[in-house]
């Protein structure tokens, strides 16, 4: 039988999120993880892990689960619906959450929060409150039945024996509401109308390590606050308390030897037959591992934001300044925008006395690994045009010779598209030669279009040698180089930008000066998406003779 971690990685597949976890820690958190927490591809609609709470609650086993689509369970599952649909719509990086969940014939009530991981991969971790929501309403509903019960006796007595009888069934109340709440893990307080505390369970015992005889008749926030409890929280607290309403709020307390920890507190007034509060209900809960969890994936998401930052600069060092191109060219733009900061296409240029050898590419994959091959091309080609080049084929199969290589003798499908140029601009002589990648040429709004190999550079087709192509260009010539990532961009019906509806765009704007038109592209291009995330690195070199 496939273990969990096994199922994680099939649904998951060969993602970069997939490849930085450890299988084994994956496997031991899967298992010993008692709280509900689903790990979603909102973009794939499919989940790619779930802890052992998550099974336990929706009595499905993990390959039911994988097999689901994602989003429409939780929707279906998790009231209200449109909670996980806003969060996913609005694309909310992190948010807390109150759900509740129906299905094999129960109603839990959770709280949690919203993670998102990185783009489109989602945690959602829940904390099953329901017992405590029961206790809620059966203390409520305990309160409104002793409030009959002295409604009733206020009609039978005498003034003094009537005011005699509340104070005893107050003291009854206390008595049968401690009983209540010292069945409970979590802390418990009771506290007198001006917030001094009357009773505490064990679980308050436990957790901040003072007695009932230390906390009766103070208040207890004035003993656990400590130097790190944020005052603007103390404060909404008084504010609540003093419109005395039931209210929920986490804080920042210290134990009795100085420990901090979390609570997360739930509040609720209790009241005589006069709707007047006498007394107040705390309930609190240690949520310390918790945010300790969360502070760290926060940490950790800052580690791989600052990472792929990094990455951006330093790849960026690779590409030359498009200026470098107008000594040879009347004028030059480039749009090029990675999908993750860093990724696979690049550009290259180098003069080769009256002579320039040009160079787009698209690498295998997205993100850092893809930028790591287009780094090795881009190094190949900087190495290859230090001396004179005398054919296009030598740069082209040095980069070949690298990437065969590179697989230490295992075979692998990583690789290249690769467009190669050498122009001369005084006898206007243009040399192409390419690797699944084309050159367009625009010659008074007319194109042609000029092809290479089909297949791009990779240790499969080390045997196929391209053909070098020779033209002759003239003044007001435009030359179009393009990675996949503009004629691959979907809309919101799934449907990709493809190179006919690029090749019309650029021909009906053949009149605009290159700036415009390339703005333009951008625009267009925006407005095909429709609020769609980008789905590849773009890159377009345009060039006029």
């Amino acid at each position: 039988m496939p273990t969990l971690w096994e199922n994680i990685k099939n649904a998951w597949g060969n993602s970069s999120a997939a490849q930085k976890l450890d299988p084994s820690l994956m496997e031991k958190l899967a298992q010993s993880f008692p709280m509900p927490v689903f790990v979603l591809d909102a973009r794939q609609d499919k989940f790619l892990w779930v802890s052992s709470g998550a099974l336990w609650l929706t009595k499905l086993s993990a390959g039911e689960l994988f097999a689901t689509p994602a989003i429409s369970y939780l929707q279906s599952q998790f009231h209200p619906g449109d909670t996980i649909a806003g969060l996913i719509r609005e694309r909310i990086p992190q948010a807390e959450v109150a759900l509740t969940y129906e299905g094999n014939s129960q109603t839990a009530h959770l709280v949690g929060y919203w993670i998102e991981l990185e783009p489109y991969i989602y945690a959602l971790a829940l904390q099953d409150v329901t017992e405590l929501r029961i206790a809620q309403e059966e203390l409520a509903q305990y309160a409104e039945e002793l409030r009959q019960q002295v409604d009733t006796l206020t009609e039978l007595k005498e003034s003094l024996q009537r005011t005699n009888q509340q104070l005893s069934e107050s003291k009854e109340q206390l008595r049968l509401l401690a009983a209540v709440a010292a069945f409970t893990d979590n802390a418990v307080i009771i506290t007198d109308a001006e917030g001094r505390a009357l009773w505490v369970n064990r679980g308050f015992e436990r957790l901040t390590g003072y007695t009932l005889e230390e906390v009766k008749g103070k208040v207890p926030g004035r003993l656990l606050q400590g130097p790190d409890t944020d005052p603007n929280t103390v404060i909404r607290i008084r504010e609540k308390l003093r419109h005395k309403e039931p209210f929920s709020e986490e804080i920042l307390n210290y134990t009795k030897d100085g420990r901090p920890y979390w609570l997360r507190l739930y509040i609720t007034p209790l009241t005589n037959e006069l709707n007047e509060v006498t007394h107040f209900l705390a309930i609190e809960l240690d949520i310390t591992e918790e945010k300790n969890r969360m502070q760290e994936m926060e940490r950790q998401l800052e580690d791989i934001r600052q990472a792929q930052l990094y990455a951006s600069r330093i790849f960026k060092r690779f590409l030359p300044a498009p200026e470098g191109l107008k000594g040879y060219f009347s004028d030059v733009q480039i749009w090029n925008a990675p999908l993750h900061g860093v990724g696979g296409d690049f550009y290259f240029f180098a003069a080769q006395g009256t002579q320039v050898v040009l160079a787009l590419g698209d690498s295998t994959g997205h993100g850092a690994a893809a930028a790591l091959i287009s780094a090795y091309a881009l190094t190949s080609l900087w190495r290859g045009t230090r001396e004179p080049v005398q054919a296009l084929s030598a740069l082209y199969e040095d980069l070949l010779e690298g990437v065969v290589l590179s697989g230490e003798g295992e075979m692998h499908t990583e690789g290249f598209e690769l467009a190669l140029l050498r122009y001369e601009p005084y006898t206007q002589r243009l040399e192409y030669l390419g690797a699944k990648r084309p050159l367009w040429i625009f010659r008074k709004g007319i194109l042609d279009e000029v092809r290479g190999l089909r297949s791009d550079i990779n240790p499969s087709t080390a045997l196929v040698q391209p053909q070098i192509q020779t033209f002759r260009v003239q003044k007001g010539d435009r030359l179009y180089l393009f990675s996949d990532g503009v004629t691959s961009q979907l809309n919101p019906e799934g449907k990709k930008f493809s190179a006919q509806r690029l090749r019309s765009f650029l021909q009906v704007n053949q009149y605009l000066p290159l700036s415009e038109q390339i703005d333009l592209l951008r625009q267009a291009l925006e407005q095909w998406r429709g609020g769609s995330p980008q789905t590849d690195d773009i890159l377009i070199m345009a060039l006029e003779v």
